[in-house]
């Protein structure tokens, strides 16, 4: 990806222009990247809250969920190399972050399932050293 296609792809999430088959976890980490390029964690967490919330109203779906946003909106954080151009920053975490299962090493099923988790952070119930 260009800088200029991670910008596009931004606009296209927060403008609601793609389809709810189109944003990928691929997308959410690169989103997730721009938004931290432009500030710190916090300010760029309220961001994709709100454009992740838009999105899902729009399609008509549920599902926002606090704890796996966080999740991986801190994964990318601690993988995050600014020194880099943004698009070569998300291809980096895209080849790093790949696994869209790597959540379950941190939480198990029953706890990312739960109303709580959903709703708000909760903390990993896993220990990855452990697994």
């Amino acid at each position: 990806m260009t800088d200029a296609d991670v910008l596009t792809l931004v606009q296209d999430l927060e403008h609601c222009r793609l389809t709810s088959g189109d944003f990928h976890h691929r997308d959410h980490l690169a989103v997730s990247v721009a938004y931290l390029y432009a500030s710190d964690l916090e300010a760029a967490l309220d961001r994709m809250r709100v454009s992740l919330r838009r999105f899902i109203a729009h399609h008509g779906l549920n599902g926002y969920h606090e704890t796996i946003t966080r999740f991986w909106m801190q994964e990318v954080q601690k993988h995050l190399d600014r020194s880099l151009c943004l698009g070569e920053s998300v291809r980096r975490i895209q080849a790093r972050l790949s696994d869209k299962d790597l959540v379950y090493r941190f939480y198990s099923k029953a706890t990312l399932n739960s109303p709580e988790a959903k709703e708000r952070w909760v903390e990993p119930d896993q220990n990855p050293s452990c697994q």
